[in-house]
């Protein structure tokens, strides 16, 4: 029957014809493109909608130091990938008839879906690495030796889509015009697949070495759950394309493959900038004063000043600890101090009637100041760690900066 369809006219006059010449075909029940597609399709749509709010709450607070440091260019490309994946989605798993346009399988399938599902992995992996090149081996984020993974990424599977594109559609993938099927070869979804597993091998790698970054800013957790969800969708994928290959045909296992997709792609994104976007919004000098502070005890302002472009101003900004003296951090603190006094008092975080939260707010942040005061100019001394004790919001111990230039090979 396949084969007749493949080099055949139309098998049927009408879509009910179609779905019986089918169900003949493939001896199993077929659930026709209806409604149900239609809110899939839907729901997908208004998901990446929630995500773009995101994307472009980002880019409006673009000078945000927290969110610069997630690198907004690069997961811009990640969620446009994402979108001409789930875009590619579609028509490969039998959401829309395969008529007209979308009758052209190698274009929606080689060019879209699966090109843009590397270019999407790659971009995970390419982020991973200049992570990796910045903090462990102490190297620039510029440069051919840090361009050059990502030529050799996106041109691999360029090359690979040139190439299975011009081969045969019974070598890869063709259309079955008889009864608008597109059709795989099982080598092709093989060859796809193990491609797909080889980026996220490269993505584990990557995300092991990252555990070695000694730094309050280690995103070693955020990748964890990022190849969490990953490795799931991998094998949601090679499950469904080996145990059910016909699965396009199939509501539930279409629906489960499509949504699946879109919960990741957008899941993965979240992960990484919906906390800053959102303490951005909320929360925001606080959260940025927290953020600096942090950098500080880790001693890794100059390195993302000069890596990520970055000019971490705030709460040490004054000191840059790299030659002023005490004296001088000491002045630059009280000023820095009091200026949060008066923006405080002039710019209230409520009503009147919560006047003793705010001062006790000021005092807090302050108390933090001293005590990064008092580390710098207290020889360090493991015994005196009990007597000063940041804020527990910014820095566990004074114990963290004692020990800095200790564990940290990065510096």
């Amino acid at each position: 029957y396949l084969g007749m369809a493949l080099g055949s006219r139309k098998l049927y006059s009408s879509p009910e014809e179609r779905i019986a010449v089918l169900e003949e075909m493939f001896d199993m029940d077929i659930d026709p493109i209806g409604r149900m597609d239609t809110m899939v399709i839907a729901l997908g749509c208004a998901i990446f909608a929630i995500t773009g709010i995101f994307i472009v709450a980002a880019w409006t607070k673009h000078t945000y130091r927290p969110i610069r440091a997630k690198n907004l260019p690069l997961t811009t490309v990640l969620y446009i990938s994402g979108i001409l994946w789930f875009v590619g989605d579609l028509p490969m798993n039998g959401h829309v008839l395969l008529k007209g346009a979308f009758s052209e399988c190698k274009f929606w399938n080689i060019w879209v879906r699966v090109l843009f599902c590397f270019i999407y992995t790659s971009v995970l992996s390419i982020r991973c690495y200049a992570l990796d090149r910045v903090f462990n081996q102490n190297k620039p984020t510029k440069g051919l030796a840090y361009y050059l993974p990502s030529i050799l990424f996106v041109g691999g599977y360029i090359a690979y889509s040139i190439v299975t594109t011009a081969m045969s559609g019974h070598l890869t993938i063709g259309y079955a015009e008889a009864v608008e099927l597109c059709t795989t070869t099982e080598g092709y979804v093989i060859v796809t697949l193990c491609l797909l597993w080889l980026n996220w091998a490269i993505i584990i790698t990557m995300m092991i070495r990252l555990r070695n970054i000694q730094s309050t800013f280690n995103e070693f957790y955020e990748f964890l759950f990022i190849c969490f969800f990953g490795i799931a969708a991998m094998i949601k994928t090679t499950t469904v394309h080996f145990t059910h290959p016909k699965y396009p045909l199939v509501l539930g296992y279409r629906i489960a493959e499509t949504l699946g997709d879109v919960l990741i792609i957008n899941g993965i994104i979240l992960i990484i900038m919906a906390y800053p976007v959102v303490m951005s919004l909320v929360h925001n000098k606080e959260y940025e004063r927290e953020w600096l502070l942090r950098l500080r005890t880790d001693g890794l302002q100059d390195m993302y000043e000069a890596n990520l472009n970055l000019r971490a101003e705030g709460p040490a900004h004054y000191a840059r600890m790299n030659g002023s003296s005490p004296n001088q951090i000491k002045k630059s603190m009280a000023e820095e101090c009091t200026r949060d006094s008066r923006f405080f008092d002039t710019h209230r975080f409520g009503h009147n009637n919560h006047e003793q939260e705010d001062t006790g707010m000021v005092r807090n942040i302050c108390d933090s100041y001293r005590a990064l005061e008092e580390a710098i100019v207290v020889p360090h001394n493991r015994g005196t760690t009990s007597k000063h004790c940041f804020e527990t919001r910014s820095v566990s111990s004074l114990e963290t900066v004692d020990d800095g230039p200790k564990g940290r090979r990065i510096l």
